[in-house]
This record gives structure tokens, sequence and C-alpha cells, in this order.
């Protein structure tokens, strides 16, 4: 069971600020917006703008719900793997975290709802699924990666379906599914010493790090080989801005996997995430770019 922290440590409205800002992660709903505003923009740059305002709220509200139950479930987990997040250092409650995941979510879902019947169900499952992460990720470490590496490629598939377009970006769909995966495989690893204690199976901790590392470097080898076949099969805009994009994206983060496979330190650890971002920025770009003409 989890057991609730103690009552804030500080009341002041700054560090309650600051400490809301930390669990909910504003700046990566920030990025899932722009990446399912860019999608929608690509595939039909008339699209009005209460769509372009619906979709940003959508993924602003559930990408920052998510965040917050992660971190609610989380919690015994996170006093040995990050100590200092909001909730295991008590700058927040559980209670709080658990409302604002709850009033997130709900503002998600009504955002969603004039957006169609589609993206409504999507938005649905995704909010089923990652209120739910937690129980999966007891049940597999694995289900939680793949769950996680999904409903992040369903930025770009929100996108198209809000302008009616589902099936226009699916290869960008599974190579982000793929990038993302190798990604939270990699995680495991660093919070391998957590899961292991809470019994959580993942690659890392059951069939070792060698293991992990070999199949994130798998599917980036995946990635790479999928773009020469991209280019060759697929009615693209702007192939060479994706040839260019999208390699870089898998290189990135390959040269920064490789440090952190070689030292398994702190930095090389903090290396991987921020290349990860820089990476996915780029790759954004690259993928949007395999939009057929209009």
């Amino acid at each position: 069971m989890i057991s609730t922290p103690s009552s804030p440590n500080s009341s002041g409205g700054i560090n309650l600020i600051h400490a809301f800002a930390q669990l909910l992660r504003p700046t990566l709903g920030i990025f899932a917006a722009l990446a399912g505003c860019a999608t929608v923009y690509t595939l039909d740059a008339g699209t009005p703008l209460p769509k372009y305002l619906l979709t940003t709220g959508v993924l602003i509200c559930i990408t920052s719900a998510a965040f917050a139950i992660n971190d609610y479930c989380d919690v015994e987990k996170d006093r040995i793997n990050h100590p200092n997040r909001p909730l295991p250092s008590g700058h927040l409650s559980l209670m709080q975290a658990w409302w604002a995941a709850v009033v997130l979510f709900t503002c998600g879902l009504i955002l969603a709802i004039p957006l169609g019947f589609y993206p409504f169900i999507l938005v649905a499952v995704s909010t089923i699924l990652l209120w739910n992460y937690s129980s999966l990720l007891n049940y597999s470490g694995i289900a939680g990666n793949l769950v996680v590496a999904a409903i992040v490629a369903a930025l770009i598939f929100l996108g198209s379906l809000v302008v009616g377009r589902p099936f226009s970006m699916l290869y960008p769909v599974w190579f982000l599914f793929c990038y993302i995966l190798a990604k939270e495989i990699i995680w495991d690893v660093h919070d391998a010493n957590g899961d292991r204690a809470l019994g959580v199976v993942t690659i890392a901790n059951w069939w070792g790090v060698r293991a992990a590392f070999f199949i994130a470097w798998g599917l980036l080898g995946v990635l790479i080989g999928s773009i020469p076949v991209a280019l060759l099969l697929l009615p693209m805009a702007h192939p060479l801005l994706f040839a260019v994009c999208s390699s870089l994206m898998v290189l990135s983060f390959g040269a920064a996997l490789a440090r952190y496979q070689q030292h398994l330190s702190l930095k090389a650890y903090g290396g991987l995430i921020l290349w990860g971002r820089l990476g996915m920025l780029l790759g954004m770009l690259g993928l949007l770019a395999t939009a057929p003409p209009l």
C-alpha cells in the first residue's frame, strides 16, 4: 500500500507553484501540443483555429495528468530512484496530485468531444491506459513500456484523426513508437533498483542490463534501416528534410546511448535524457515531412 507523506513542507505560493510545475511537467505538455498541432497543420493547413486550440488543450491536459497520476502511483519507487520529486520530498501531498490528475483528465476528455468521435475515443482509451499505467507496470514493466510508446506515438495519430486522414501518417507513428520504446527500455536501466525492490518486471532486471541495451540498439538499427526504404516507397512532401532530421534524431540518441552504456553514471544518464529530447524535436520535424503532398 502506498503510504501518504506528511503534509507539504512549504505552503508558500511560489513554492507550491514550483512543486506543481515539477509534478505536471508543463514544458513536455506544451511539446506534445506543438507536435499534435504541427501534424494537423501539415495534413491540412486550412484547419479552423478552434480545432488547433482544442487539440492544444487536450494534449496539455492529458500529458500533465499522466505525469501527476504516474508520480502518485510511483511515490514509493520514487523514494528510491527520485527522492527529490514533489511527492517523495513532501512538497505536495498525494491528495493534491490525485485531484490534479482527475481534473486534468476530465478537462482533456471534455475538450476532445468537439474534435469528433474518433479523436474522442483515442483520448478516452489513452486516459484509461494512463490512469491504470502503474497497475500495468506492476503486472509487467514491459507492458508499461509498450503503453508509453503507443501513447506518445498517438500524438501524431491524433492529429491525423482531427483532420480526417487517419492513414496518412502510419509510418511516422510506427517510427516514433520504436524510438520511444527504445528510450523506455533504457530508462528502466536507471530505475532498476527501485523496480526490483517493488517487484516490477522489466527487461533490465529480468534479462539483465546487457539485454536491455541490445534490444534498444536493435530498435535504433531498425529505424535507421527504415529511412532509405521509406524514401523509396512513400510519397512524401519533403524527403530531404525527413532523411536529415530523422537520421539526426536516431544518431544523436545513439551517441548518448553509447556514452551511457559505457559509464552508467548519473551525468551520462542526464545527457541521454537531454539528447533524447533534442532528438525528438528534430525527429518530429523530419517525421512530419513524410506527409504526402496535398
